[in-house]
């Protein structure tokens, strides 16, 4: 795995659905929804990878940089992930795209991070040499530690 790689030629085909059908996002789904306080949002202290180890591999967190809201950073990016795309995602922005995903991928975050609603997608990857790669992804709205704002996304990228 290249922590250098471009990924400037990678695609995806995506459209948002309404419910999460693969095992894994029902999975974390249930579990978010245990955890919300009152019909709250949970914090991060609410996921606990060492609770989430069966589906740990398939977790990304996207958060706000602390320094400036304004960017976007790749937080943790699970294993399943890195290893499918031969890419290592942690610490990178949406940039690391080429321009229209990155573009799209930063819509749906800042909508998350506004709305506090979660966001349900399903497609397939185009590029890296795994086109045609169906997948289904669950972005959910995390409360900062101290539950005074939405500064992180968990999220569940599952393969199919």
């Amino acid at each position: 795995m290249s922590s250098d790689t471009s990924v400037a030629d990678i695609n995806w085909g995506v459209h948002e659905i309404q419910s999460v059908e693969h095992p894994k996002n029902q999975q974390l789904l249930a579990r978010y929804e245990a955890n919300r306080p009152d019909g709250g949002l949970p914090n991060r202290a609410s996921f606990d990878l060492v609770d989430l180890k069966d589906i740990a591999p398939g977790l990304l967190i996207v958060e706000q940089v602390p320094e400036d809201e304004g960017l976007i950073r790749y937080r943790l990016i699970g294993s399943e992930i890195e290893e499918r795309t031969k890419v290592a995602f942690t610490g990178k922005s949406p940039e690391i795209f080429g321009q229209a995903m990155s573009e799209d991928l930063r819509s749906i975050y800042r909508r998350i991070f506004a709305d506090h609603r979660p966001v349900m997608l399903r497609g397939n990857v185009l590029g890296l040499g795994i086109e045609h790669v169906d997948y289904e992804m669950l972005f959910l709205p995390v409360m900062s530690r101290d539950d005074t704002r939405v500064d992180a996304i968990c999220g569940m990228f599952a393969f199919n």
